[in-house]
């Protein structure tokens, strides 16, 4: 379903010009989750907006489905592949109903029955039709993201990428919001590219995982070997560590030698 080769991305700074992105490849079938982590500025956002058709490419190749890259993207291309952002509190109109966010997709892909449709993606993403003339204000985070993930999945397309989508959340919401992703996923077999910076999030949804950093694309290897910590490169191996958190005899130790 998705295939890049090769991508380089880069942008022009004031000190010269900076690669985002220096020769990712990878390859995702249809119907998998593939998961793309490391630490911030590594590439990984770089890398779906450049799927997207939001940031152009420099060099390398990358196909989605039947279209490819450098081709003019047409209706679609834009209702096949979507992607749900990081941040809850922005990806919404601030002055847009959440009636209004769902019906404007809907109507820029001439796709009728809007009402019941936008009834439909809110009883999915676990909001009831109460939520329908509510403002992003009205909303919390967890809220949020829904109504983003709903508005996202109401033009039914084939590719999901999803851009850190429980990072800004509280711990108990990005649970609830990760067991979403999973059921959707299974209930649509929808296509996943999923990028965070922890491996635990990764670990729950995604069947492969690719390591980045610096812009380059370090390790690529299956979930089973990474919890099993079968791991080749000493960046991945401190992300694991990381990820393992903190350990309680050494915040012990420390209260310890504070309290001394």
């Amino acid at each position: 379903m998705i295939d890049v080769s090769a991508l380089t991305v880069r942008f022009k700074t004031k000190t010269g010009y900076f690669d985002a992105v220096r020769d990712a490849t990878f390859h995702v079938g249809e119907g998998e989750v593939f998961g793309i982590v490391g630490e911030s500025g590594s590439g990984k956002s770089t890398i779906l907006r450049a799927l997207t058709g939001l940031v152009p490419a420099v060099s390398g190749t990358m196909k989605t489905g039947a279209h490819v890259s450098g081709e003019k993207a047409g209706r679609a291309f834009r209702r096949d592949v979507q992607m749900v952002f990081q941040d809850p509190y922005g990806s919404l109109h601030p002055r847009f109903t959440v009636d209004q966010t769902l019906r404007e997709p809907l109507a820029i892909n001439g796709i009728d029955r809007q009402d019941d449709r936008i009834v439909a993606a809110l009883q999915e993403v676990g909001l009831g039709a109460a939520f329908r003339f509510r403002y992003p204000h009205q909303l919390s985070g967890g809220q949020r993201q829904r109504v983003a993930i709903a508005r996202a999945l109401i033009v039914e397309p084939r590719v999901l990428l999803l851009d850190e989508p429980t990072s800004a959340l509280d711990v108990s919401v990005q649970a609830e919001i990760l067991n979403l992703l999973r059921r959707l996923h299974r209930e649509r077999n929808l296509t996943m590219i999923l990028v965070s910076h922890n491996l635990a999030v990764i670990g729950f949804l995604c069947s492969r995982v690719a390591v980045m950093r610096n812009g380059e694309i370090v390790e690529e290897l299956g979930i089973e070997a990474i919890r099993a910590q079968q791991v080749d490169n000493d960046y991945t191996r401190s992300l694991l560590l990381a990820t393992g958190g903190y350990q309680r005899k050494a915040v012990e130790a420390i209260g310890m030698d504070a309290a001394l």
